[in-house]
């Protein structure tokens, strides 16, 4: 016999109500799952916002410039750099290697030492070329400031190296250590501020006496300024 309508009826809304059922079951623990998921990568993600704002960049480099105090010979005081200039020009005629090292006063000096009797030899070579000098302290503060990009462990090393240089003397070991550390670091491309400093070194080594060298020491001090310049902006 056929099935009634009835039971036809009942059959169907049965059937119906289990699929509803099933989807409803699989809508809930999809829904579960779901916001499971979306808890687990919003804690990854805090995490990795956290770890990021913690982190200290490590590519830049603080340079510390210890305080320092030397004496060279005054040539020369002038009211204008082109005067400067001028008795600069004038003193070649001598092989000597002045600089200007100040400004507005514009300063004309020679040689290097740590006091002013330590400049007497040399005062007297010069007087006996009929140049007048006197003794001057220079005294630089401690300085500061971050060194970054390519070539700023060479800036620092060889910055440093100038410091101790002007702080405690000329030494062998200086020079010898700036050779070294230009070797190792400067490669094919080294940054272009640097390269005249490292070719006063040059000029410093190449001279066997230590009173030559001392000579010299302060285009080492003016070339040392002027990176220092550079970096800080002026």
């Amino acid at each position: 016999m056929g099935m009634r309508l009835s039971e036809r009826i009942r059959v169907v809304v049965i059937v119906v109500v289990g699929i509803m059922a099933i989807g409803l079951l699989t809508w809930g623990l999809g829904k579960l799952y779901l916001d499971l998921v979306g808890q687990s990568n919003r804690g990854k993600a805090e995490t990795a916002n956290y770890l990021s704002n913690d982190a200290t960049p490590a590519t830049d480099n603080v340079l510390v410039l210890p305080e320092v105090k030397f004496w060279f010979c005054q040539i020369g005081v002038f009211q204008s750099e082109s005067n400067a200039q001028v008795r600069k020009e004038q003193l070649k005629v001598f092989n000597l290697k002045v600089e200007v090292i100040s400004s507005n006063p514009w300063i004309v000096g020679y040689g290097f030492g740590h006091s002013a009797d330590e400049l007497k030899e040399l005062r007297q070579s010069l007087a006996e070329k009929g140049i007048a000098t006197i003794p001057k302290q220079v005294v630089l503060p401690e300085r500061s400031f971050r060194v970054a990009g390519n070539g700023s462990q060479l800036t620092v090393e060889l910055l440093t190296n100038v410091n101790t240089i002007l702080r405690e003397g000329l030494t062998a070991s200086a020079l010898v250590r700036e050779e070294q550390v230009w070797n190792e670091l400067a490669g094919d491309y080294s940054p272009k501020e640097l390269v005249n400093l490292h070719q006063f070194y040059n000029n410093v080594r190449e001279n066997s006496t230590l009173k030559d060298q001392k000579a010299l020491s302060l285009s080492l001090f003016f070339e040392y300024q002027r990176v220092i310049n550079k970096l800080s902006g002026k």
